[in-house]
């Protein structure tokens, strides 16, 4: 029985939603506010008991490993689009900022065990 005629081909096919007081809400906003799940995933997760982890730091190596991400897209387009023909000091700009993250993340991974 498909009670969703909207999107048949959904997976998951219940939609509930609840009241909270503003104690209960501040207390729902704070936790999730610390985790990446927007909030389908985080309530999925406390509904079966799936253990939340959350990692301090890496939400800001996150954001930095995107920026990395982002300048190094720029520069293969702009290599393919012929506008670059030296590489050197931006590949190395790129490396020196891979090897901060990468220090960062192995600090956090230290934690964590």
């Amino acid at each position: 029985m498909n009670i969703n005629t909207k999107h048949p081909e959904r997976k998951r096919k219940h939609h509930i939603s609840c009241y909270l007081d503003d104690k209960e809400y501040i207390a729902y906003r704070d936790k999730r506010s610390k985790t990446y799940y927007n909030q389908s995933e985080y309530i999925r997760k406390c509904v079966l008991d799936k253990k939340i982890m959350v990692i301090t730091g890496i939400r800001d190596l996150v954001v930095d490993l995107k920026r990395i991400g982002n300048n190094l897209n720029q520069l293969t387009y702009r290599v393919n689009a012929g506008k670059v023909t030296v590489l050197g000091y931006n590949l190395k700009e790129i490396m020196d900022d891979l090897t901060i993250v990468w220090g960062g993340l192995s600090k956090v991974i230290r934690k964590v065990k």
